[in-house]
């Protein structure tokens, strides 16, 4: 990753909240609209990729049976489990290498990809078409002002959406945006050609 999972364990001890993700009412639109991009239905096995405190985890669970959150901070991953979110479960994992076997129903990355290598990067778009189940769902979110990293949102938007697209040609999208953040959902129709 362009910042590694001490830098951002030491911003988590040192602030409760780094980004306000409890307070602010940018951030929990944001997580409204973004999720309003989901199908109206359950997901039985849901994966979030980059969980932080687990905010938008607790919206995310109430639309699933399981979910799994991953973050590669052990001091956010200690704050997210504090939530006690019912059907959540919070683990310290770092992506490409920490992607956990199974198949998902949803995916959901939410201004996490862009810290990733490309050579990363393109594993975990690997991982994310093998494991999304056939009629699954991949909500991928992505912050457009300066992060510090050697991918911006729009590439890793593109590059993902491409490689599932290809991968899965029955499909729709749907897209929400705003001034300083993207996000789309990308939704399987039943369809998938690599066998993975």
């Amino acid at each position: 990753m362009t910042r590694d999972a001490a830098s951002f364990d030491r911003l988590y001890r040192e602030t409760a909240d780094p980004w306000d993700y409890e307070t602010s009412t940018y951030e929990a639109e944001k997580y409204a609209r973004c999720l309003a991009l989901l199908p109206p239905r359950r997901f039985a096995h849901a994966l979030e990729v980059g969980c932080s405190i687990g905010v938008m985890s607790e919206a995310i669970a109430r639309r699933c049976d399981s979910l799994l959150a991953l973050d590669f901070a052990p001091t956010a991953i200690e704050k997210a489990r504090a939530r006690d979110i019912p059907g959540a479960k919070f683990e310290v994992a770092a992506v490409p290498e920490g992607w956990p076997d199974g198949h998902w129903d949803l995916i959901v990355l939410s201004e996490v990809l862009y810290y990733l290598s490309p050579a990363a990067l393109d594993e975990v778009i690997c991982r994310v078409v093998d494991s999304l189940a056939p009629d699954g769902l991949c909500l991928v979110a992505g912050y457009l002002g300066p992060t510090e990293t050697t991918l911006s949102a729009r590439e890793v938007e593109f590059r993902l959406l491409a490689a599932l697209s290809a991968d899965r040609p029955d499909y729709c999208i749907r897209r929400d945006a705003e001034t300083t953040w993207i996000a789309a959902a990308f939704a399987c129709n039943g369809g998938h050609s690599s066998g993975g």
